[in-house]
């Protein structure tokens, strides 16, 4: 008996043994894989994340990971907070612009830009590249808070709707090219080249800044100050609210222009975000090909920002003429009434091809004429807030930008929850956005004169 026994745990030994080298094999075996992946080695008829549609994760996500050894949460709140970033930054860098100028705001937070990147992208331990993925965000959204007060420095407002589309299309451009560039970076360069990269552009923009940016903010000469006497007098003349723009947000007519349009921003996100797992679990694509399909977006952004631009300030002028010349700044918002069907068809035809599996080309046309309609209205309410609020364009700029920004946050962190509960179907994203256009809107048109003569 005593025997048997002993030949029973025996087996049990040598069998827990065995299960441990094998666990032991395999972990190392992973770890080899990562690493000689890292330098080039894998060979390619081996499994590779970036071609599995069950793996929708971006590659440089998977990558910064891995070498961080954390977990995609932690990765992914680098981007949400870099949204943040983006969303607050602006509210300091507009009120300063207005009291320096714009020229120095470009320059200066370009060149900390620079600095911030090239230390993300040497970074060796996930602390310092967390930190300087944050600096980065609040230097980075210098220009696009800025761009709008340049914007109103130098047009006059019946050419302002143009300018503001071109002006709106680089900041629009990032969402669409970023994806698909920074995929195949990652794939044949490895992801610090990313950062390596923009630290050249950004390196080269700031010196290009330097040369060639004007100063474009009019001070009148009664408001003109002498020079400073000293360096404490020249601090004192820099002190301002930093989140005073944000009362801006109290104005009926800002925030009712801010209300729809980040409602359709933070949409847009949240089909930013699921994009990639839906693709990749209704049409099987591969990371790659998913990345292509961004370009749908980046169509529909871009075109959508240039024809509001010229359908904005021919639409103006036309009924400037018809009211005997005389201007009137809500006439700004017709056009609105044309990018609103877009966003609305779009929604509903994108998500309902996707519940019944149609063709992957009728979901990224759909994608398309969703994403004209939303930069479309963005643009003309970004043209009617700086010809509104001329005085404090950038602003009112960066107010829109922080409403839109939070709502991008809340919606990409909330993406995989809204499908979960809802489906692929985005009946609810159009009927959101077509009940906030149509119930703020006609209300600002209305009121918005009155309001104005108000506070003057």
């Amino acid at each position: 008996m005593s025997s048997a026994i002993e030949k029973i745990q025996s087996n049990r030994s040598s069998s827990s043994d065995t299960v441990s080298t094998i666990f032991r094999d395999n972990n190392a075996k992973e770890v080899e894989e990562i690493e000689s992946y890292n330098e080039g080695k894998i060979d390619q008829a081996e499994y590779n994340y970036k071609n599995d549609p069950e793996n929708p994760m971006m590659p440089a996500t998977h990558d910064i990971m891995v070498y961080f050894k954390t977990d995609l949460t932690t990765i992914n709140a680098t981007i949400a907070l870099f949204l943040l970033m983006n969303a607050l930054a602006p509210l300091i860098w507009a009120p300063l612009s207005e009291r320096v100028g714009r020229r120095w705001i470009y320059i200066i937070a370009m060149a900390i830009y620079t600095v911030c990147t090239i230390i993300c992208g040497i970074s060796t331990n996930l602390g310092l590249f967390f930190a300087f993925r944050l600096l980065q965000g609040i230097f980075a959204c210098a220009g696009q808070a800025v761009g709008g007060g340049s914007v109103s420095d130098i047009f006059e407002p019946h050419e302002r709707g143009k300018a503001m589309g071109i002006y709106i299309l680089g900041t629009i451009l990032g969402p669409a090219v970023a994806p698909i560039a920074g995929g195949y970076i990652d794939q044949y360069l490895g992801w610090r080249w990313i950062f390596y990269i923009k630290t050249i552009m950004g390196g080269a923009l700031t010196i290009l800044s330097y040369i060639f940016i004007k100063e474009t903010l009019y001070v009148p000469n009664a408001k003109k100050l002498p020079p400073p006497a000293n360096i404490k007098e020249r601090l004192q003349r820099l002190k301002f609210n930093p989140f005073g723009s944000l009362e801006l947000l109290l104005l009926p007519d800002v925030a009712a222009v801010c209300i729809p349009t980040s409602i359709a921003f933070g949409w847009f996100y949240y089909l930013v975000t699921i994009l990639p797992s839906t693709y990749s679990m209704i049409y099987k694509f591969a990371t790659g090909t998913i990345g292509l399909c961004y370009l749908a977006g980046g169509i529909g952004n871009t075109s959508g920002s240039i024809v509001a631009g010229l359908i904005s300030d021919k639409l103006y002028a036309k009924t400037v003429a018809k009211n005997n010349g005389e201007n009137i700044t809500e006439f700004r918002l017709r056009p609105m009434y044309i990018g609103i069907p877009f966003i609305v068809l779009g929604s509903v035809m994108y998500g309902w091809f996707l519940q019944n599996s149609i063709h992957w080309m009728g979901t990224l046309v759909s994608y398309t004429i969703t994403t004209f309609g939303i930069m479309f209205t963005i643009t003309v309410a970004s043209a009617y807030m700086v010809d509104s609020n001329h005085t404090k364009a950038a602003s009112v700029v960066a107010v829109g930008n922080f409403t839109r920004n939070i709502c991008g946050m809340i919606f990409s962190l909330t993406a995989v929850q809204i499908r979960g509960s809802l489906g692929d179907g985005c009946t609810l994203m159009g009927l959101m956005s077509l009940f906030s256009y149509l119930i703020c809107i006609p209300i600002v048109q209305k009121y918005g004169p009155g309001w104005r003569a108000k506070r003057q």
